[in-house]
């Protein structure tokens, strides 16, 4: 890195902080080794939102605490990704020093894709609130009292009930016996065995609660015993740490390749839900090599909702394909030359912002081509 190239990335951050994503891009992109990964996409998506829900700004207001390596909050950060790396994820540096790799690669990638530290940072370590009390400003501080209302939701293990209307999902904390309504993001879709861990916060939307992030899936036994764990906001760290050094939990279960601002739809459950299942081993190989497997994938959900062969319930993911960049501007391109079929009209009382919006331009666009 140059000292261009430093300055170029202290701009971005700065940017990213003050709440302007086009800025953040721009100055991002410009650093040649950063033009391609998650990061650089997840700007591009937020600055062509424009001014997202309040949930959205939450939750990039906790992204940006999650990877800050500045004052206060980076002390906090590095101390939690070094644990999270040595009491979940110890197998990850085991191998690294029997191959006598670098274990600087083992904790960026924790600090990347562990869901468990994702949470702990934010929430124990008390990052999320450090971070706007330090670094939040412009818009990102004028949108943060929402961020600040999430601090103190408890984790817990929760069952996954059926979608409903108007993007509504049935949630059942897993030591109670009732079942209540949060906000349907898509988390059916992290959920095979309809159990998952997560913390229910509020969304901004009337008093209707969501997950401040992605849950994650468990066996039932792991999502129960969380969910009867003490009130202390540290137990379900301990139960998760005793599960992963007994064998019964694999710390692989928290590594994501994918993190989710405005959907908890992950990336490769886009591409499974929107390909043939006989093609998933030859499109995930794609995927491995390059190609923008999931783009292509989110297309095809637009182009198969458009047909009405979706069913109302799978929402989120249809939400989540409109979000997508390259499937958008694809379905755009085809729609404002009066190509591809109608019938997405029926979806925007089905989604929500901001992927409504999405589908809205969509539609305007095929009204004006025909």
């Amino acid at each position: 890195m140059t000292p261009e190239y430093h300055a170029y990335v202290e701009r971005s951050l700065a940017a990213e902080r003050a709440g302007d994503a086009d800025a953040a891009l721009e100055w991002h992109q410009s650093v040649p080794m950063f033009r391609k990964g998650r990061h650089r996409a997840l700007l591009a998506s937020l600055a062509r939102l424009g001014d997202p829900p309040a949930w959205v700004w939450a939750r990039w207001i906790a992204y940006q605490a999650t990877r800050c390596e500045d004052g206060d909050v980076g002390l906090r950060v590095n101390h939690l990704i070094l644990s999270t790396a040595e009491e979940i994820h110890g197998d990850l540096l085991d191998t690294c020093y029997r191959s006598q790799g670098d274990p600087m690669k083992v904790l960026a990638r924790v600090a990347g894709e562990s869901w468990a530290y994702h949470q702990a940072v934010a929430h124990e370590a008390g990052a999320l609130v450090a971070f706007v009390d330090e670094f939040a400003t412009g818009r990102l501080a004028e949108h943060a009292d929402l961020a600040r209302r999430w601090v103190g939701a408890r984790m817990s293990g929760y069952q996954l009930g059926e979608s409903l209307p108007g993007a509504r999902l049935r949630v059942r904390d897993g030591r109670d016996e009732e079942w209540v309504e949060v906000l349907d993001l898509g988390a059916r879709s992290c959920a095979p065995t309809g159990w998952v861990l997560g913390r229910l916060v509020p969304s901004g939307i009337g008093e209707m609660l969501m997950f401040d992030m992605p849950p994650l899936a468990v066996p039932e036994e792991a999502a129960k015993e969380v969910a009867h764990s003490g009130e202390w906001r540290g137990d379900w760290w301990t139960v998760v740490t005793t599960r992963v050094r007994s064998g019964r939990l694999s710390h692989e279960a928290f590594l994501r390749e994918d993190y989710e601002l405005a959907s908890d739809v992950p990336g490769l459950d886009l591409l499974r839900f929107g390909t043939e299942e006989r093609d998933h081993a030859r499109v995930l190989y794609q995927l491995r090599e390059g190609r923008d497997e999931v783009g292509r994938a989110a297309f095809r959900i637009l182009q198969s909702a458009a047909r009405g062969e979706v069913a109302a319930a799978d929402q989120g993911y249809v939400a989540a394909a409109a979000l997508n960049p390259q499937a958008f501007d694809e379905v755009l391109r085809q729609r404002g030359r009066g190509a591809g079929p109608g019938g997405l009209e029926e979806w925007l009382a089905l989604v929500l912002e901001p992927a409504r919006g999405r589908l809205a331009e969509l539609v305007a666009a095929g009204r004006s081509a025909a």
